[in-house]
């Protein structure tokens, strides 16, 4: 017989502490451990089958502790390869920008921001997770429960748009 949502949770509690310190070990950063396993609480509805035992179900959370670090040292990894695309490793210290030349650069982020910030959420969830997440289509399909086709539309609608705002910009 399955187990029921509340006996879920409670093995779940009983077993936060060992993911906190799973998290931990593999990351090297309390918080970021902390913020993991919360965001392992939050799953536990897409657990099914409902299991039958207590085991199944920290088989289950450790399973995806382990899943979690690994896209989050592969995120981390991403923004660190973005940063180094965008900034070539220098930082503004290293760049003794004109005030006009970051007056530019400050007006280009505002009209980005306000580009996606007029992304529909699912558009602008489908950005993140490919530009930002390093997710491939099919990954991202599959976290979504949604059709690749529909993937590849939305990353083409939200560059799309972002072109246009820049252009906007660069015409303004």
């Amino acid at each position: 017989m399955p187990l029921t949502d509340d006996e879920i949770q409670r093995i779940y509690l009983h077993t936060r502490t060992r993911l906190h310190a799973f998290f931990s070990r593999r990351l090297q950063c309390p918080d970021t451990a902390a913020d993991l396993v919360q965001d392992l609480y939050f799953r536990l509805p897409k657990l099914q089958p409902a299991p039958c035992t207590g085991q199944e179900v920290r088989n289950w959370l450790f399973r995806v502790a382990a899943n979690l670090s690994v896209d989050y040292v592969r995120a981390e990894q991403r923004h660190a390869g973005l940063l180094e695309e965008h900034y070539g490793g220098k930082s503004d210290i290293d760049e003794a920008a004109t005030p006009e030349q970051a007056a530019s650069a400050s007006e280009q982020l505002r009209a980005l921001q306000a580009a996606l910030s007029e992304l529909p959420d699912r558009c602008a969830d489908i950005l993140y997770l490919s530009r930002v997440e390093g997710l491939t289509y099919p990954e991202i399909a599959a976290r979504l429960g949604i059709s690749t086709s529909l993937v590849e539309k939305e990353i083409v609608r939200a560059l799309n748009h972002c072109r246009r705002a820049r252009d906007e910009e660069d015409h303004d």
